[in-house]
Protein backbone atom coordinates (compact mmCIF):
# COMPACT_ATOMS: atom_id res chain seq x y z
CA UNK A 1 0.00 0.00 0.00
CA UNK A 2 1.41 3.32 -0.99
CA UNK A 3 0.58 6.87 1.08
CA UNK A 4 0.13 9.39 -0.69
CA UNK A 5 1.56 13.11 0.66
CA UNK A 6 0.13 16.26 -0.78
CA UNK A 7 2.63 18.96 -1.10
CA UNK A 8 1.31 22.97 -2.13
CA UNK A 9 4.53 24.65 -2.39
CA UNK A 10 4.25 28.17 -2.35
CA UNK A 11 7.24 30.34 -2.24
CA UNK A 12 9.41 29.56 1.00
CA UNK A 13 10.10 26.18 0.42
CA UNK A 14 13.65 26.61 0.86
CA UNK A 15 16.11 26.88 3.54
CA UNK A 16 17.06 30.56 3.03
CA UNK A 17 21.05 30.00 4.63
CA UNK A 18 21.66 26.44 2.02
CA UNK A 19 24.02 27.23 -1.10
CA UNK A 20 22.30 27.84 -4.09
CA UNK A 21 23.91 25.27 -6.01
CA UNK A 22 22.90 22.61 -2.52
CA UNK A 23 19.30 23.35 -2.15
CA UNK A 24 17.79 22.19 0.90
CA UNK A 25 13.51 22.26 1.98
CA UNK A 26 12.81 24.90 5.19
CA UNK A 27 12.72 22.90 8.28
CA UNK A 28 8.69 22.97 8.48
CA UNK A 29 8.81 21.33 5.01
CA UNK A 30 11.14 18.91 5.91
CA UNK A 31 9.59 17.85 9.36
CA UNK A 32 5.72 17.96 7.66
CA UNK A 33 7.32 15.28 5.49
CA UNK A 34 9.06 13.40 7.93
CA UNK A 35 5.86 13.46 10.35
CA UNK A 36 3.78 12.62 7.35
CA UNK A 37 6.31 9.57 6.00
CA UNK A 38 5.11 8.10 9.53
CA UNK A 39 7.34 4.75 8.74
CA UNK A 40 5.30 3.67 4.90
CA UNK A 41 7.05 1.26 2.88
CA UNK A 42 6.18 3.24 -0.30
CA UNK A 43 5.30 6.82 -0.47
CA UNK A 44 3.89 8.93 -3.09
CA UNK A 45 4.38 13.11 -3.13
CA UNK A 46 1.68 14.89 -4.81
CA UNK A 47 3.25 17.92 -6.10
CA UNK A 48 1.62 21.19 -6.60
CA UNK A 49 4.60 23.83 -7.86
CA UNK A 50 5.50 25.49 -10.95
CA UNK A 51 7.25 23.64 -13.69
CA UNK A 52 10.00 25.81 -13.14
CA UNK A 53 10.92 24.94 -9.93
CA UNK A 54 10.32 21.08 -10.22
CA UNK A 55 13.78 19.82 -10.54
CA UNK A 56 15.23 22.48 -7.99
CA UNK A 57 12.23 21.12 -5.40
CA UNK A 58 13.78 17.81 -6.12
CA UNK A 59 17.25 17.86 -5.86
CA UNK A 60 16.11 19.86 -2.05
CA UNK A 61 14.09 16.90 -1.09
CA UNK A 62 17.28 14.58 -1.71
CA UNK A 63 19.73 16.87 -0.77
CA UNK A 64 17.53 17.06 3.25
CA UNK A 65 17.42 13.91 3.70
CA UNK A 66 20.59 13.00 2.57
CA UNK A 67 21.65 15.35 5.24
CA UNK A 68 19.24 14.27 7.90
CA UNK A 69 20.63 10.47 7.05
CA UNK A 70 24.30 11.81 7.47
CA UNK A 71 23.46 13.83 11.01
CA UNK A 72 21.74 10.48 12.64
CA UNK A 73 24.60 8.12 11.17
CA UNK A 74 26.94 10.06 13.24
CA UNK A 75 24.55 10.19 16.28
CA UNK A 76 24.65 6.54 15.79
CA UNK A 77 27.91 5.86 16.07
CA UNK A 78 28.23 8.14 19.20
CA UNK A 79 26.07 6.70 20.76
CA UNK A 80 27.62 2.54 20.11
CA UNK A 81 30.70 4.46 21.69
CA UNK A 82 28.52 5.39 24.67
CA UNK A 83 27.10 1.81 25.25
CA UNK A 84 30.84 0.30 24.78
CA UNK A 85 31.97 2.94 26.79
CA UNK A 86 29.89 2.11 29.66
CA UNK A 87 29.88 -1.58 29.22
CA UNK A 88 33.51 -1.34 29.95
CA UNK A 89 32.92 0.60 32.87
CA UNK A 90 30.53 -1.46 34.11
CA UNK A 91 33.58 -4.54 33.77
CA UNK A 92 36.12 -2.49 35.50
CA UNK A 93 34.21 -1.68 38.33
CA UNK A 94 33.22 -5.10 39.23
CA UNK A 95 36.49 -6.58 37.88
CA UNK A 96 37.83 -3.71 40.76
CA UNK A 97 35.01 -5.02 43.26
CA UNK A 98 36.27 -8.55 42.76
CA UNK A 99 39.56 -7.64 43.04
CA UNK A 100 40.00 -5.65 45.87
CA UNK A 101 37.26 -7.96 47.77
CA UNK A 102 34.44 -5.86 48.40
CA UNK A 103 32.22 -7.33 51.32
CA UNK A 104 29.25 -5.59 53.17
CA UNK A 105 25.84 -4.95 52.43
CA UNK A 106 26.35 -1.35 51.38
CA UNK A 107 29.63 -1.23 49.56
CA UNK A 108 28.43 -4.31 48.05
CA UNK A 109 24.84 -3.08 46.83
CA UNK A 110 26.47 0.22 44.91
CA UNK A 111 28.41 -1.63 42.93
CA UNK A 112 25.82 -4.05 42.15
CA UNK A 113 23.60 -1.62 41.48
CA UNK A 114 25.82 0.85 39.31
CA UNK A 115 27.02 -1.89 37.27
CA UNK A 116 23.01 -3.56 36.18
CA UNK A 117 22.43 0.54 35.69
CA UNK A 118 25.66 0.58 33.63
CA UNK A 119 24.95 -2.81 31.57
CA UNK A 120 20.97 -1.66 31.67
CA UNK A 121 21.65 1.84 30.04
CA UNK A 122 24.23 0.04 27.36
CA UNK A 123 21.22 -2.22 26.19
CA UNK A 124 19.17 0.31 26.25
CA UNK A 125 21.33 2.48 23.79
CA UNK A 126 21.78 -0.89 21.29
CA UNK A 127 18.70 -2.34 21.37
CA UNK A 128 16.18 0.67 21.89
CA UNK A 129 18.18 4.12 20.81
CA UNK A 130 20.08 2.85 17.70
CA UNK A 131 17.13 0.32 16.76
CA UNK A 132 15.01 3.59 16.16
CA UNK A 133 17.62 5.29 14.70
CA UNK A 134 17.63 2.50 11.98
CA UNK A 135 14.15 2.93 11.38
CA UNK A 136 14.51 6.93 10.53
CA UNK A 137 16.74 6.10 8.28
CA UNK A 138 14.40 4.38 6.45
CA UNK A 139 12.23 6.32 6.59
CA UNK A 140 14.15 9.48 5.61
CA UNK A 141 15.49 7.30 2.20
CA UNK A 142 11.86 5.81 1.60
CA UNK A 143 11.03 10.15 1.63
CA UNK A 144 14.18 10.18 -1.13
CA UNK A 145 12.98 7.44 -2.94
CA UNK A 146 9.49 8.48 -3.21
CA UNK A 147 8.11 8.67 -6.25
CA UNK A 148 6.64 12.59 -7.42
CA UNK A 149 3.99 13.36 -9.54
CA UNK A 150 3.68 17.17 -10.18
CA UNK A 151 0.84 18.77 -10.68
Amino acid sequence: MSKKIDLVIAQDYLNPFAAEKNPKLCSELADYLSDEASHQYRLSLEISCPAAEQKRLGKAISNTFEQRIARLKSEMRGMRLQGLVLLALAIVLVTLAVQFNVEGTIPLGIVTVTAWMLVWRTAEIFLLDIRAGFHEVRKYRNIIKATRNYL
